[in-house]
């Protein structure tokens, strides 16, 4: 582990995220995919609406990819979708009340893993590495 670099240990970090996310959405039955938890991370948990293209550039996912999503839990009555009545080719997004029940699931599943990781920092240390984390990913936001 000593002779990996910063980005490879960020790696390592992703993929025990993406692992552990997979396993208590299997655990808790959920019937979304942890690649598509990032909608319902999206999603205001008020069921207020967003655009869809607006979730598309947010998400920084291709415009086809968000559709097919979209429609597979809007079938499984977890998304709202409805045209915009004064340009119909805006399509607006809101969570459904089943849905805002997995997103406050997944937060909790979240908060657990941070909890994992952090498990031996002190309250002082939490927050000096979650402001690190905040200045990493704004220089990363100004490079791109």
């Amino acid at each position: 582990m000593k002779n990996k670099c910063i980005v490879g240990r960020m790696s390592i970090i992703v993929e025990a995220s993406n692992k552990f996310l997979t396993k208590r959405i299997k655990d808790e039955r959920l019937p979304i995919l942890q690649n598509h938890a990032a909608l319902f991370d999206i999603l205001p948990e008020d069921g207020s609406k967003l655009l869809f293209n607006e979730i598309a550039s947010t998400w920084k996912i291709s415009k086809s990819s968000l559709s097919d999503i979209i429609n597979k839990y809007e079938s499984q009555g977890l998304i709202n979708k409805c045209m915009c009545s004064e340009d119909k080719r805006s399509v607006y997004i809101s969570l459904t009340p089943e849905a805002v029940v997995i997103k406050q699931k997944l937060q909790v599943m979240e908060r657990e893993f941070l909890d994992i990781i952090l498990k031996d920092f002190g309250e002082d240390e939490k927050k000096v590495f979650e402001d690190n984390i905040d200045k990493a990913l704004k220089n990363i936001i100004k490079m791109l």
